[in-house]
Parts: structure tokens; C-alpha cells; sequence
């Protein structure tokens, strides 16, 4: 009878550790129902190193193109199970450059028209921010290629929409490193300038409305 008693009681301990596991949500299911920014609970942290990051943009127009890059203020990204869920990325729009062109007074004219009101106000609105949810993993993507479906809102000009685009990461011992290359209508965060959609016989002089952001990030723990 002692015999078994002591295996009823291993049964039961069995199957209450079994539904306990049961109810332990994964990974993807955590990052699903985050809200964009949102740190789950247990995850582990991994800071971004603003010297070792980058945001680039291409703008193109009729006639051309220009290109450089946006200061990463600092940020956050949140793992669980080894797999990214969620994270923030903040960017000093007072940063913003001008690489393509050589000649300084020509570069500083277009820098500081980019920071004006025509476009993004950097006096006013300093910071840009983007506050990832709802990662998905892409289990079958080959190596190298993108492999998360990466979610969330960005925010540029006190304006917020959300935003989804492909990325690849790659998590090495305690390094983590994302990139990403997608458009975004400008227009959406109220950068009009020499949009054809709102701005009509521009003729060369229009400007389009997607433009080119590419993100190379690194963190650490």
C-alpha cells in the first residue's frame, strides 16, 4: 500500500510539472503580445553601442539622388530563449548628415534644410524613436538573409505609424547585430516638401515620397 501511495504521488507531481510547462508561453507567443517598447518579463537585455551603429537614408528626386545617415542616440533590445522580441531605438535627428556631397557649403545648405521645417524640424523634434513588438522569426530563412519580420511604431515629428520590414540578426556569445534595408513614405510624418502629391507643376524640382533607410545595428550585454 506504501508502494503506492508513493507512485500515485509521483504521478500527480509529474502531471502538475507537466501543466505548469504547458502553460509557459514561447518565445514568439510572448513578443506577439507585447506592446511596441514593452520589456517582457525574464528577458535579457542587450544595449545598443551608438559608436558602432548606423542609420542611413537615400532620398531620390527627378533629377537625382542624395544620401547619409541619422545619429543613434541609444536603445534597448530584448531577448527571451535566445530569440529577439522586442526593443527600442532612439535617434538624434539633430545628427543627421550629408555624405554625398563634397563641397561644404553646399552640403551645410542641405543639412540644414533636412533639419529645418520643411522637413523634420529638428529644433523642435530632436529625438525620432522606434519601439519594436510582435517579432516574427523566420525558421526556413538561409543563411545570411533576412530572418525575422520585425514590427512596430515609429515615431518622427510627435507622429506615429506603425511600421513592419524584413531584418537579418545575428547573436554571437554576448554581441547581437541587426540590419535592415526598407522605404517609408515620408509623408506619412508630415515631411511634404516637394512631394508631387501635395505640391503640384514641380516639374524637377519634385521629390519622391519613399525614401531608403538601411540599419546596421550592434548591442551587447
Amino acid at each position: 500500500m506504501k508502494n503506492l501511495r508513493t507512485f500515485a504521488l509521483m504521478i500527480s507531481a509529474a502531471l502538475l510539472m507537466a501543466a505548469c510547462g504547458g502553460n509557459k508561453e514561447n518565445a514568439a507567443e510572448v513578443s506577439e503580445k507585447l506592446t511596441p517598447g514593452e520589456k517582457p518579463e525574464n528577458a535579457q537585455t542587450y544595449t545598443i553601442d551608438p559608436l558602432r551603429s548606423t542609420v542611413a537614408w537615400i532620398g531620390t528626386k527627378v533629377t537625382g539622388q542624395h544620401d547619409g545617415t541619422i545619429g543613434v542616440s541609444s536603445g534597448e533590445l530584448y531577448l527571451l530563449e535566445d530569440q529577439l522580441v522586442g526593443g527600442n531605438i532612439i535617434m538624434n535627428m539633430r545628427e543627421i548628415t550629408v555624405l554625398d556631397l563634397e563641397d561644404p557649403e553646399t552640403n551645410a545648405k542641405l543639412t540644414g534644410h533636412l533639419k529645418s521645417p520643411d522637413f523634420f524640424s529638428v529644433d523642435s523634434f530632436p529625438l525620432a524613436q522606434f519601439e519594436m513588438a510582435q517579432l516574427v522569426k523566420m525558421e526556413d530563412a538561409m543563411a545570411g538573409e533576412p530572418n525575422y519580420t520585425i514590427s512596430g511604431n515609429l515615431t518622427i515629428k510627435d507622429i506615429t505609424h506603425g511600421i513592419t520590414f524584413p531584418a537579418y540578426v545575428n547573436l554571437e556569445e554576448d554581441m547581437l547585430t541587426a540590419t535592415a534595408d526598407f522605404d517609408l513614405d515620408r509623408t506619412l510624418w508630415d515631411v511634404r516638401f516637394g512631394s508631387g502629391r501635395f505640391f503640384d507643376d514641380l516639374g524637377d524640382n519634385m521629390i519622391h515620397d519613399n525614401f531608403n533607410i538601411k540599419l546596421d545595428i550592434v548591442a551587447s550585454k
